[in-house]
């Protein structure tokens, strides 16, 4: 095993050799994904509290395979955590609040055989059983023509075998959670870095916007120089069977009292092909840095966010558990910023 996942698979041994760690961190395989002879691991890491009902921060990469940043950018985050928790005790302390899910490379066949599908040909984003009732892009926005054409979205309700397990260790993990926060780590969508929330299938308001426009308020009013645009998925496009729109959907029926926002930190990939326009003639080069220089800017540029993410689920009754009046001002901020 080389790359990333050898570099995920030293981490968890890591954790699985140092006592103190051990008893913070838990390391498992989710599942081993067969693909022409080779066996490709699904590595989970779990940091925090155990407490079914704290706030829970839940954390992806690598769902598309080129899109390698993704992937990079989770373990990195997920590696400097793990590192700090050997000596912050502040961050020990917050652990004991707030749990931390990380799955640092979803479709390990996809990164490893340079294709934005798994080794079935299927989009995973493209793949759950969400259906859009408005005009989607063609071909895009998912399609079941061929698996030879891009965004093939596989057969009519079976979820691949990646998605099973995501949905799997999500309603595991967070099912009785108070309050969650996701987030899905992409590349390729222009030149600014964006962070968009649901839905993916309707241009419909998504229901939890008072605390998403809370929750970015906080964001902009602590961090006001940040370098994201936020906003729904659909301002970019609509699109048949996004995981996160199906998470959500099946978590609300599970528990229609928690608070959920799944984020898409979708990543401009553009601004790397500007800096160095050989990389168009590469496939890797579209949707990632390729300058490791730039690479580790990535690391440091996202961090920001990743910090305020867990400070905000520590503090989550600010922004989650809002009294009418201020709820009332929230939704009527967001459908302005965002639907009129």
């Amino acid at each position: 095993m080389t790359g990333l996942l050898a570099d995920i698979l030293k981490l968890g041994q890591m954790v699985n050799e140092d006592a103190e760690l051990k008893k913070l961190v838990h390391f498992e395989v989710l599942r081993e994904i067969s693909y022409k002879n080779e066996v490709f691991p699904i590595y989970s890491f779990t940091i925090g509290s155990s407490d079914p009902e704290h706030p829970t921060l839940f954390m992806t990469g690598g769902v598309h395979g080129l899109e390698r940043v993704g992937a990079q950018l989770a373990w990195s985050l997920l590696k400097t955590t793990i590192d700090r928790l050997v000596w912050d005790k502040s961050l020990q302390e917050l652990f004991t609040n707030v749990k931390l899910v990380v799955i640092p490379l979803v479709n390990p066949v996809g990164y490893y055989k340079f294709k934005r599908c798994n080794g079935n040909d299927v989009d995973l984003m493209r793949n759950s059983p969400v259906v859009s009732n408005e005009k989607i892009p063609f071909l895009l926005g998912g399609q079941r023509y061929s698996r030879k054409l891009a965004w093939y979205q596989g057969d009519p309700g079976v979820l691949e075998e990646e998605n099973a397990v995501l949905c799997e260790k999500f309603f595991q993990s967070c099912s009785q959670s108070k309050c969650i926060v996701s987030i899905d780590f992409h590349s390729g969508f222009g030149m600014k870095d964006r962070i968009w929330f649901p839905f993916s299938y309707t241009r419909v308001p998504f229901d939890n916007v008072a605390e998403v426009d809370a929750f970015a308020t906080l964001f902009e009013e602590t961090h006001p120089y940040h370098i994201y645009k936020i906003e729904p998925q659909s301002k970019g496009y609509l699109l048949n069977g996004d995981i996160w729109d199906h998470l959500f959907l099946e978590l609300k029926k599970i528990n229609p009292h928690t608070v959920y926002i799944p984020l898409t930190l979708e990543m401009g990939s553009w601004t790397w092909v500007r800096k160095n326009p050989l990389q168009i003639f590469s496939k890797q080069g579209i949707f990632n840095p390729m300058k490791v220089h730039r690479l580790k800017r990535t690391y440091r540029r996202h961090y920001l966010l990743y910090d305020f993410m867990l400070k905000a689920l520590r503090s989550h009754p600010v922004w989650s558990e809002l009294d009418s009046t201020v709820k009332l001002k929230h939704l009527n901020s967001g459908m302005t910023r965002w639907y009129e």
